[in-house]
């Protein structure tokens, strides 16, 4: 039986509705600039939908309209989701568009500008959220200051199914991801949250959208075992999903602040082609590291990723949780602190 909330079947709706006097099509989360994408790591656009919007479509730069879809579990409306390959993508400059109708109301057409940079990720990369411009993949997150430190979380009321916020670009070297949370409530069951050190995106048949499958690494708790673990999996589409987990258990309270550092690292064979990414992770109430001890996990037990590059990102699932500054820095093997 599949448990992992990234592989979940159930279907959340049980978000605000857009209403009449909204617009027929708001874009919540479109960055300036994305990073590097490659594989099915898709550079997406998020927003909301009015219910009385009817023929919604979008074009990126010369390309042909294509429709935009609502579907569950990932994009139940009024939530859409926009998920452009790095191959559509111009290096540079590109043009979004968006048009709908509804009874009653003038067309509407909105055209955004962003750019893309293709280039490497040159890391250390620090992600302190104070500049806003979130790369998000699915869900309405936003930015709030406490005490001087800029945090990102959800929109209350959007708590569903896999949100994920990028925090790099894809790369392919080993990384060490450092990070702080707060987690402040669950809005269904089951539910989790945490970091996936290798976000691959979701791959899925050519034209089908919103996308069905999965390819990451995960570190987070999840409230199936009522523990924190981690885990890898690999769904293309709608076959079969391949995934290995560990977890040890960590019953998790609501207000109180964890530290997480997650590394994860490829190994070669003698001809050095890649044979395996090796993960492991610290939990630990903050200022309690010396108590904390790591748990190991390898691809190659139970789902070897398919991919050369991944990203950083975020996950919540049906919860609520601030995340502090993000450090990712490069290794070649396990740090030694």
């Amino acid at each position: 039986m599949r448990t992992t909330a990234l592989g979940a079947a159930a279907v959340l709706t049980g978000c605000s509705r857009v209403q009449l006097n909204d617009p027929l099509v708001r874009i919540n989360h479109l960055p300036r600039k994305f990073a590097r994408r490659c594989g099915s790591f898709t550079a997406n656009v998020c927003g909301l939908l009015s219910e009385h919007a009817e023929n919604v479509k979008y074009k990126l730069n010369d390309d042909d309209w294509k429709p935009v879809r609502q579907k569950g579990p990932r994009v139940p409306p009024p939530n859409f989701t926009l998920e452009i390959n790095a191959k559509d993508l111009n290096a540079g400059k590109n043009r979004l568009e968006i048009s709908t109708h509804a009874p009653g109301h003038e067309p509407v057409m909105i055209g955004r500008e962003f750019e893309y940079d293709p280039g490497p990720i040159h890391l250390p990369v620090v992600r302190d959220w104070a500049q806003g411009d979130l790369d998000v993949q699915d869900g309405y997150w936003k930015v709030v200051e406490k005490k001087g430190v800029h945090r990102v979380r959800l929109k209350r009321g959007f708590e569903n199914y896999d949100r994920i916020v990028v925090v790099t670009g894809a790369f392919p070297q080993g990384r060490r991801v450092e990070t702080d949370l707060i987690f402040r409530r669950n809005e269904g069951n089951p539910f989790g949250f945490g970091i996936l050190p290798l976000w691959g995106g979701r791959p899925d048949d050519e034209g089908v959208t919103p996308s069905r499958g999965w390819d990451f690494s995960c570190a987070w708790f999840y409230s199936y075992y009522n523990a924190v673990g981690m885990e890898f999996s690999y769904k293309n589409g709608a076959a079969k999903e391949v995934f290995v987990s560990t977890y040890k258990s960590y019953p998790v309270k609501p207000g109180i602040h964890y530290s997480v550092i997650v590394e994860s690292w490829p190994e070669f064979d003698e001809s050095g082609k890649r044979k395996l990414w090796r993960q492991r992770m610290k939990w630990h109430k903050k200022g309690d590291n010396e108590k904390s001890k790591w748990i190991e996990l390898t691809d190659i037990e139970g789902a070897p990723l398919p991919s050369d590059e991944y990203a950083v990102a975020l996950v919540c699932h049906r919860s609520n949780v601030e995340f502090g500054p993000v450090k990712v820095t490069a290794i070649d093997g396990p740090a030694d602190v």
